[in-house]
């Protein structure tokens, strides 16, 4: 697929100031001045479309070009005006002030004379500029259409700056697989959470979609005719996270999976105790049984940090007893398989690929909801009990 494209830099004034009005003056000359012609100088139709304002802050050199990149791919399914912006690297502090970047992006399929459009704006804050985003975020929005927040790499979270930053959007996205400080972020988000809802800001978790298959395939096992009985007679489970050994652990995902099924089968936690590869959190069901909840890290390469690699469920009752796995296995471990067996036999064997391991499907996802996910909300609710329960051997 061909691209056409055109760009102009507005130099930086003295100062911090971000010439918002500069900004959509230059973008309104481009499109008015923009060439029509493909590279065959067969004229084209440049469509201007919009349905969102995409803002993504990325809080390194290496995030921000990957963070250009994805956007890229998404401009077909999300024509959008997005908003790139990092912070300048503290060492080069003194130096002159990057320009800010306004682009056309346009797609233009083969044999086309119809090519979709994008905006793009590129921007580098000075090192500290969380108090300059509300300003920039507030007026570069689309006029009538949903505003994102994308935030890649460690959100602050622990700056109380931050909550006026994410006012100034309708979705504000986390990924809780970049915390800085894994389970007392989590504790954060919550405080987050509630504190944007009276301004009908909703901050969502990509981290969140990631558990997705381990949901499904959990749902699958206890579906099954031969196996509603062990849901209610659960004993033991076993949660095993990747962890990359230069990183503290990240049981984020083993959380919100745990608060996901607390949340929605009424356990409650009764209380936690260390282990040298992770924690165990009791817990007890409905019946007042009680649930033995085990949550350990396995070394792996940091791709997999912090990504649940399986869940095994025990469960005992009336003599009866039986054992659920769902493990990622596979071409870079990008397939789920479900395995239950009791005594006697094995009971089901299944596997399948599932997209939801894809970042560009992930951010997809994201960017097509514009409600509250109760379940999500419910299961970060639960999973800030028990970060808080497990918070007192980090520190």
């Amino acid at each position: 697929m061909a691209e056409l494209q055109t760009s102009r830099l507005i130099p930086r004034g003295a100062g911090t100031t971000i010439d918002v009005e500069a900004i959509e003056r230059e973008l309104a000359d481009l499109w008015r001045s923009s060439g029509r012609f493909d590279s065959q100088g067969i004229e084209v139709a440049l469509s201007r479309t919009s349905v969102l304002t995409l803002f993504v802050y990325a809080t390194d050199a290496a995030r921000f070009e990957q963070a250009k990149e994805l956007i890229d791919h998404l401009s077909n399914e999300h024509p959008s005006r997005v908003v790139l912006l990092t912070g300048q690297d503290p060492s080069t502090s003194g130096q002159e002030q990057p320009a800010t970047e306004v682009s056309i992006q346009c797609k233009l399929g083969v044999a086309e004379r119809y090519a979709p459009c994008y905006e793009q704006i590129a921007i580098t804050l000075p090192a500290d500029g969380l108090d300059l985003l509300p300003s920039l975020l507030i007026p570069l929005a689309l006029p009538d259409l949903p505003s994102f927040l994308w935030w890649t790499g460690p959100a602050p979270l622990q700056d109380r700056r931050f909550a006026r930053v994410a006012r100034a959007v309708d979705r504000v996205i986390l990924d809780s697989l970049d915390f800085a400080h894994p389970v007392h972020d989590l504790v954060l988000a919550r405080r987050l959470f509630e504190q944007l809802k009276p301004a009908d800001t909703i901050l969502s978790d990509l981290n969140w979609a990631r558990i997705a298959p381990w949901q499904e395939m959990t749902a699958r096992i206890f579906d099954m005719p031969q196996c509603r009985w062990a849901l209610d007679a659960i004993t033991d489970v076993w949660v095993v996270s990747g962890r990359y050994e230069h990183l503290p652990p990240n049981p984020s995902q083993a959380l919100l999976y745990l608060g996901w099924m607390g949340s929605r089968l009424g356990w409650e936690f009764d209380d936690a105790i260390s282990r040298p590869d992770g924690w165990c959190l009791c817990m007890n069901d409905a019946n007042g049984q009680r649930i033995e909840w085990n949550i350990c890290f396995e070394p792996y390469a940091a791709r997999l940090h912090g990504h649940i690699l399986s869940v095994q469920f025990q469960a005992r009752q009336d003599g009866e007893q039986a054992t659920f796995t769902i493990a990622r296995g596979g071409l870079e471990r990008a397939t789920v398989k479900l395995s239950a067996q009791n005594r006697q036999q094995q009971l089901l064997e299944y596997a399948f690929h599932h997209a939801l391991f894809d970042l560009r499907r992930l951010l997809v996802r994201e960017l097509q909801t514009l409600t509250v996910d109760p379940l999500y909300e419910a299961a970060l609710a639960e999973a800030e009990g028990l970060a808080r329960a497990v918070e007192r051997w980090l520190v």
